[in-house]
């Protein structure tokens, strides 16, 4: 078989985020309107100050989350939620952290997972121009996973760009090759750990305590 895998990043998700879609999702999961209203309100009701010597400009916030706000990560999650619902309902398995996005798509026919992975996408750059977002071709990674030789899976298009096929992808911390060897991954761990070993060592010499 194989299994195809995008990752995406949605841009600007918690800066772009329509008032419309965090009270539209709210009211989908059954949340008092009272309750919508007052996060409208908190949402809508903020104002950005610029001063530059003695000139101030002030603007309204006309859309997303504050940036650290407790609320921010559960408003996105319920946006985000429906396009989730949906790629999975659809036969692709979907998974979600924040505005990072991977798509898996498994079958034992080349074409039809590529086939799949298209339309998979095509969801996504819908859904994004529907609630005033948008993903990054360039940032967005596809890793075949299979053992299969001469297996064609080129040809993926976003928003008119053509995605380059990648060997191995770094998603949440974590290296994932094509063939999840964790090779990669280990790799790059033992480097970073050297460096750090290295660094506290120049830090702190060969003595401890005070002379």
């Amino acid at each position: 078989g194989v299994a195809l895998g995008a990752f995406l990043d949605i841009e600007g998700a918690f800066n772009n985020t329509t008032f419309d879609s965090i009270s539209e999702a709210a009211e989908s999961f059954g949340i008092d309107g009272s309750i919508v209203r007052w996060i409208r309100a908190m949402l809508g009701g903020r104002v950005i100050i610029t001063s530059i010597g003695t000139t101030e400009m002030s603007s309204s916030v006309t859309r997303g989350c504050p940036q650290g706000g407790v609320l921010s990560p559960l408003l996105w999650c319920l946006v985000i939620d429906g396009l989730l619902r949906t790629l999975n309902e659809d036969g692709a398995y979907t998974q979600g952290y924040a505005d990072d996005l991977a798509i898996v798509i498994v079958g034992k026919f080349p074409s039809t997972v590529k086939e799949l992975m298209q339309r998979a996408l095509g969801q996504v750059d819908r859904w994004c121009s529907s609630h005033g977002l948008s993903v990054n071709p360039e940032k967005t990674e596809i890793v075949p996973f299979t053992r299969r030789r001469n297996v064609d899976l080129n040809g993926l298009i976003l928003r008119g760009r053509q995605l380059c096929l990648t060997r191995s992808v770094k998603y949440l911390g974590v290296t994932i090759d094509s063939r999840l060897s964790w090779k990669g991954h280990i790799e790059r761990i033992s480097k970073k750990a050297t460096a750090c070993l290295w660094a506290c060592r120049r830090a702190f010499g060969c003595t401890w305590g005070l002379n």
